[in-house]
């Protein structure tokens, strides 16, 4: 359930971040490009890439939040994880990250996505899911470097669409 009052308002945010928030260089993150879906989506091979910030838990290094501009490497998430496996190390501090630690899923619902499966409303999920750090000042790298083997991995797990989730 989600409780209204555990949001952060802009008024509960330091003075800090809301100048940071105010000032800050926000991209256009608009498709250039929109290409329609070849095959029904009950056909489609489905993946997600989150920017929760979550790793395998004691499988994989924590994103690094000592990395003035944003970390942009990424992680594999398989689909058979337990969300007790998952840890998230999102560098954010304007937002309540409790949910995210109460249910990782609520930011990277893999169970939902295998439960579409099972009805037949889309074709299969993708045994590899990506997941990425939020707040990334910076993202050239991620955008020159991360984005494009993001791309390769997808390709070869034969994915036709990607849910993006932004946290």
């Amino acid at each position: 359930m989600l409780y209204v009052n555990r949001i952060k308002k802009l008024s509960d945010l330091s003075f800090s971040t809301k100048k940071f928030i105010q000032f800050y260089n926000w991209k256009n993150c608009a498709p250039s490009i929109s290409v329609p879906l070849k095959k029904d989506l009950s056909e489609c091979r489905v993946a997600i890439v989150s920017s929760a910030g979550l790793i395998v838990k004691d499988k994989q290094e924590p994103f690094d939040s000592g990395i003035k501009m944003g970390d942009s490497s990424y992680r594999i998430i398989p689909s058979n994880i337990s969300s007790n496996n998952l840890e998230e190390y999102h560098r954010s501090d304007t937002f309540d990250h409790s949910g995210v630690v109460d249910n990782p899923f609520s930011v990277f619902p893999i169970p939902h996505l295998i439960d579409l499966a099972k009805e037949r409303f889309i074709g299969s999920v993708s045994d590899k899911h990506i997941s990425l750090m939020g707040s990334i000042i910076n993202p050239s790298q991620l955008i020159k470097q991360t984005i494009p083997e993001i791309f390769t991995i997808l390709k070869d797990e034969q994915v036709d669409l990607v849910i993006f989730i932004p946290v």
